[in-house]
């Protein structure tokens, strides 16, 4: 594993990363800030703390950020669907990794997401040579 990925994030790092994830257009534009705050006590011990959600056209995505000086903070990610299932009141959601608020955490929360959001292919490659011979001199596809 790189030090990179082992790398503690702080939540100005964070925020970079939603603004390269958009990039060219505007944060503010495609991710709302749903709590964005932090607080201390008198032993020193700080922590912050960001909500996010941003939505795709079937999935509603909740992000968050806990920094902590005490310890390795937390990363975590939930989808949810923004359309019920025919028959159905609720939305249908799941977890997606988590973990301490570092790099690699980040890294599986976005690698989740493009994986949630991939369409499986309605036409398959052939796999025997010889369908593929066939599904090349098909005409109608």
């Amino acid at each position: 594993m790189s030090n990179q990925c082992k790398k503690k994030l702080t939540m100005d790092n964070f925020d970079k990363w939603l603004e390269q994830l958009i990039y060219p257009r505007e944060i503010d534009d495609f991710i709302e800030v749903l709590y964005d705050g932090g607080h201390g006590d008198n032993n020193g011990k700080f922590e912050l703390k960001k909500r996010i959600v941003f939505y795709t056209d079937n999935n509603k995505y909740f992000i968050v950020a806990i920094d902590r000086n005490e310890d390795e903070g937390y990363l975590g990610c939930q989808v949810s669907t923004r359309k019920p299932r025919a028959g159905e009141d609720w939305e249908r959601g799941n977890d997606l990794p988590d973990g301490p608020f570092n790099k690699k955490t980040l890294e599986q929360i976005k690698n989740a997401i493009i994986a949630y959001e991939l369409v499986e292919l309605s036409v398959k490659k052939p796999q025997d040579p010889m369908e593929e011979e066939m599904y090349k001199n098909d005409d109608t596809k």
